[in-house]
């Protein structure tokens, strides 16, 4: 048996362009990447990066201007009608606003996509009841969605996604409406369905605590191009690129000269220090504070990554030790003007 891993989505050469008044608006330009079976990848980018036109060619809700869309095997452009509804079919979507019928209860919202692709009454109804058990809802089949939480509302959205047994579940900014504790509890939610089903998950996002969560990798979108991509702790500790600077460190990617052009540092925590206090025990070992000018941490996989901006002292000696401590415990830094 084969442990080759086995990539369920491959994009190659993507490009999607729109017509407008003014001529046209390049949305995707030449998008290439690929989602391994199982794992649960992560596609972010600030706004107008063109993530939501991306989530939507791969399961050909847009249709892509050049490149290919293979979906399990199967090339989404080149099937006929008939093909491609069976293969959306496997591509499961929730959103960001649930989309659910007002008018149906959670059940009957559950069992809307079952009863499209023909199954029959019963079975559809018990297929959904399993999956609202599934979600957590299984005492709120018979509500309407104005009585359900947000949180409850986009339990039933993936309850409804789950029931055609798709191999692909796309999230489309899928928290964005949620507080941090739903949202919490979703992403576990989406966990625990990626590890018990096997589903693979395609997250896509503007927010960095989401892929940071659940994502084993992910891609950085900006202008319309993937600029950076791999697994999320590497791309977290070293990333190449200003737009993957400005998602992973919103607090600014610059050491600038600070207090009348006193010596600065940048840190960064790659996650090997992890339960080290390493300015602490600097300052212990060369004895003299610093100023701490700015700090933007994140716990990855339960490793400390990320930055962090010091003042070092005017005694050029005093500076000299702590950039020979911070040598012999290996951290990483950079020295502004």
């Amino acid at each position: 048996m084969s442990d080759q891993i086995k990539n369920i989505i491959e994009i190659d050469g993507l490009r999607k362009v729109y017509a407008d008044g003014n001529g046209t608006v390049t949305a995707l330009d030449g998008i290439s990447l690929s989602v391994r079976e199982g794992e649960i990848f992560g596609i972010i980018g600030l706004s107008g990066a063109g993530k939501s036109t991306l989530v939507r060619c791969i399961n050909l809700l847009e249709v892509p201007t050049e490149g290919s869309v293979v979906v399990d095997g199967k090339n989404l452009a080149k099937l006929g009608e008939g093909e491609l509804l069976g293969a959306r079919r496997k591509i499961g979507m929730i959103f960001q606003h649930f989309n659910l019928l007002q008018q149906r209860t959670a059940l009957e919202n559950v069992c809307f996509p079952l009863e499209i692709a023909g199954v029959k009454k019963e079975e559809a109804r018990k297929r959904a009841g399993k999956l609202l058990e599934t979600v957590g809802l299984g005492d709120r089949a018979d509500a309407y969605p104005s009585q359900l939480s947000g949180g409850m509302q986009q339990r039933v959205a993936i309850a409804r996604a789950l029931a055609n047994e798709p191999k692909v579940l796309l999230c489309d900014e899928a928290t964005s409406a949620l507080d941090p504790k739903t949202t919490l509890q979703i992403l576990e939610l989406l966990q625990e369905i990626n590890r018990e089903l096997g589903v693979t998950i395609v997250v896509i996002t503007h927010e960095m605590k989401v892929i940071e969560r659940i994502c084993s990798r992910v891609a950085i979108l900006a202008d319309s191009k993937v600029v950076e991509s791999g697994e999320v702790s590497e791309v977290f500790r070293h990333p190449k690129t200003s737009a993957a600077r400005q998602l992973i460190f919103p607090q600014g990617e610059k050491t600038e000269t600070f207090r009348g052009g006193k010596r600065t540092l940048r840190l960064a925590f790659d996650g090997t220090s992890t339960d080290k206090p390493i300015v602490a025990n600097m300052v212990l070992a060369c004895g003299e504070a610093v100023s701490i000018l700015a700090a933007d941490t994140k716990l990855i996989e339960g490793k400390t990554v990320g930055q962090m901006i010091l003042q070092l002292p005017e005694n050029e000696a005093v500076a000299e030790r702590m950039l020979a401590y911070l040598d012999q415990e290996k951290i990483s830094y950079t020295e502004g003007e």
